[in-house]
């Protein structure tokens, strides 16, 4: 039997140690192979630049002395260091901290663990990039021994149990020693040797307890004004430096960047306030610590007058959460071929992922569906069109274009001209209300101590609300039956195309109301009347001069026309005598300008303009259902698919309608 003795060895205690891998342990676990150790993440926040840790267990990891354990029963880890913020280092270099120890712990499952926060130095930025991309996984701990437990085992090497221990610095390694912790642990140094001097003469003599004062420490700034952690004795002299703690360059630029960052919330968070008339409300952010990003946000209620009950805009509105291979697995078809058998079992069991999907999105959008909510994780989000045969069903790209490889989003903005000109903003929730400016602002020249005159700006509500447009897209029941991707791809490419296409053509020519409104009837719109069915040279130039009399001219500004149009401006003269120089020029281009051709827009009809100032609203995700009454006949139906969008325009006077009088 082996026998248990208290030890204070003055080779262990105090000594700094770090979890090391040994030749025994990569014998024991993988028959003389290669060790493999895994760890995962816990926890991410991005936004605050945390993770959690496991860095320490009661592994036994093998020393020189015997086979150590960490004891984690209660008070054994002396957590003084950690709660007063000890650092995050990379390999136990500590010429190299990452970070700080924002808390830590001893769980029910005796692991130690820790909330890391980073900083954003250039090595801590890199470091953090790659735990973000699970590149980087694994901790390790330095610590200190203080007191220990020994157990003699006859034929085996000792039984060390650290049963005081101080952990004082954290470390992101490449390699973990210790295999029940990490990021969610580092093959350190060698194992340690023998100190010199120590033999095994094969005669073992009972450890005694060693008496003494319990070291002290304390933290001061040295001559080179790092703040280090030093022993000092009874009279608080130093007896020897033990560690850096931060280095006097880093404590600088640390304080350098938060004093220019806090100077510079201050300046936007002023100018902002200044800008809006919403001085208190800046006074009140600059108090708050209130980032510039949140004070805006809260700075469009203001400037709008009145909450009304909006959601905030994000870019990721409407989606619920799902992940690749989730996405992966949403089937249109399947979706369809469900709604069209409600009394199909198989069909239903087989489409039961896509309605729990549909419910959450619904739910999401805070609406009700006629059939199927698709997310908008699965319309941002291109369908697998390879060719390679590597994942099952990667062979959908051997039977379509090109153009399916984008997601159904960018399918629908490429379907037609104007949604491909105009600026999308997705993920809408709710009426959306934007600023614009209806009068430009005013300058002055002043006299000493004169005070300026009353600018004539005035601010105007750009309002979004969804206007439900539908499309469809037949498909015979055998096609229906298909489960293969190029099947899928089609249904997604041809209601994108569709739904496109009845945007766009709203886009140049919409009443209002139920559908959104037009260029053609957009109140403000600058216009030019043609001579001709078909305009001059010197009237396109002038749609342009309409434009830019009202300074909203921009170089991406574009004329849209048809068919007709272009082979018009290919056929005739800009003036008479101009040697065959037609209006249409090299590069596709009209007056300087490109252009574009659209069967959309009608006979005589141009649209000159920056087509970035229109705005294409979309909310959440796409309403799919299946029409099963026309064209039943015929053993065809109808994939139905309905999504909300609206038009608005930042500036009327950013466009010019060109066309001749109907008289």
């Amino acid at each position: 039997m082996g026998k248990t003795v208290l030890m204070m060895n003055n080779s262990l205690i105090g000594a700094v140690l770090t979890r090391a891998i040994t030749v025994e342990q990569i014998t024991a676990n993988r028959a003389n192979g290669p060790l493999r150790r895994h760890a995962e993440v816990r926890s991410i926040n991005e936004e605050a630049r945390t993770i959690e840790v496991a860095f320490s267990s009661e592994e036994p990891v093998s020393r020189w002395f015997g086979d150590e354990i960490l004891d984690h029963s209660p008070g054994a880890m002396i957590e003084t260091r950690l709660a007063n913020g000890a650092a995050v280092l990379w390999n136990h270099n500590a010429d190299v901290q990452i970070g700080t120890v924002e808390s830590s712990s001893v769980d029910g499952d005796r692991r130690g663990r820790a909330v890391l926060r980073f900083g954003k130095s250039g090595r801590a930025s890199e470091i953090w990039a790659d735990i973000l991309d699970g590149i980087i996984r694994h901790v390790s701990v330095g610590y200190f021994i203080r007191a220990i437990k020994t157990e003699e085992r006859d034929g085996e090497r000792d039984k060390v149990t650290v049963t005081e221990w101080e952990p004082f610095e954290i470390s992101m390694v490449s390699v973990p020693a210790d295999p029940s912790v990490g990021v969610g642990r580092a093959a350190g140094e060698p194992p340690e040797e023998a100190p010199a001097g120590v033999v095994d003469t094969g005669t073992r003599t009972i450890p005694t307890i060693i008496e003494g004062p319990e070291p002290m420490f304390k933290n001061i700034r040295n001559a080179a004004g790092d703040l280090v952690r030093v022993e000092v004795d009874a009279d608080g002299n130093v007896i020897k430096e033990i560690e850096v703690l931060e280095r006097a360059s880093e404590t600088q630029a640390m304080v350098t960047r938060g004093r220019e960052g806090e100077q510079q919330r201050t300046t936007d968070l002023l100018a902002l306030g200044e800008q809006y008339s919403a001085q208190s409300l800046a006074a009140d952010a600059i108090r708050n610590n209130t980032s510039v990003e949140v004070f805006t946000r809260s700075l469009v209620d203001h400037v709008a007058g009145t909450d009304t009950g909006n959601r905030a805009l994000d870019d990721n509105g409407g989606n619920i959460g799902m992940t690749d291979n989730e996405v992966d697995r949403f089937s249109f078809v399947r979706a369809a071929r469900a709604i069209l058998n409600p009394t199909d079992r198989r069909a239903q069991e087989a489409a039961a992922f896509e309605f729990e999907c549909g419910r959450a999105a619904a739910t999401e959008q805070g609406r009700d569906a006629q059939g199927i909510m698709v997310p908008m994780d699965v319309l941002q989000r291109a369908l697998n069109t390879g060719t390679d045969g590597a994942l099952a069903g990667n062979t959908g790209g051997l039977a379509i274009g090109t153009t399916l490889g984008g997601s159904f989003i960018e399918m629908l903005r490429a379907s037609t001209i104007f949604l491909r000109l105009a600026t999308p903003m997705g993920g809408l929730i709710g009426n959306y209300d934007m600023v614009g400016q209806a009068a430009g602002a005013q300058g002055f020249w002043l006299n000493d101590d004169e005070d300026t005159t009353e600018g004539a700006q005035e601010l105007r509500n750009i309002s979004l609300s969804p206007k439900t447009v539908g499309a469809f897209s037949e498909i015979t029941r055998s096609t229906l039956k298909q489960t293969s991707v190029d099947t899928e791809a089609l249904v997604r490419r041809d209601l994108a195309f569709a739904l496109g296409a009845t945007i766009s053509l709203a886009g140049f020519y919409g009443t209002g109301g139920s559908q959104p409104l037009g260029l053609k009837n957009l109140p403000g719109i600058n216009a030019v009347p043609f001579a001709a069915t078909l305009p001059t040279f010197a009237e396109l130039v002038a749609m342009e001069g309409q434009v830019a009399a009202d300074n909203a001219a921009m170089e991406s500004m574009v004329y849209c026309g048809n068919t007709g149009f272009r082979s018009h401006c290919k056929t005739t003269e800009k003036f008479a005598g101009s040697n065959g120089n037609t209006i249409w020029e090299p590069g596709n281009e009209v007056n300087g300008y490109g252009a574009e051709i659209t069967t959309q827009i009608a006979a005589g009809d141009v649209f000159h303009g920056n087509f970035a100032d229109a705005i294409v609203g979309m909310w959440g995700g796409l309403d799919l259902t299946v029409d099963t009454s026309t064209h039943s006949l015929k053993g065809r139906k109808r994939i139905v698919a309905f999504q909300d969008v609206d038009i608005a325009y930042r500036h009327a006077e950013s466009f010019c309608y060109g066309a001749k009088p109907v008289v």
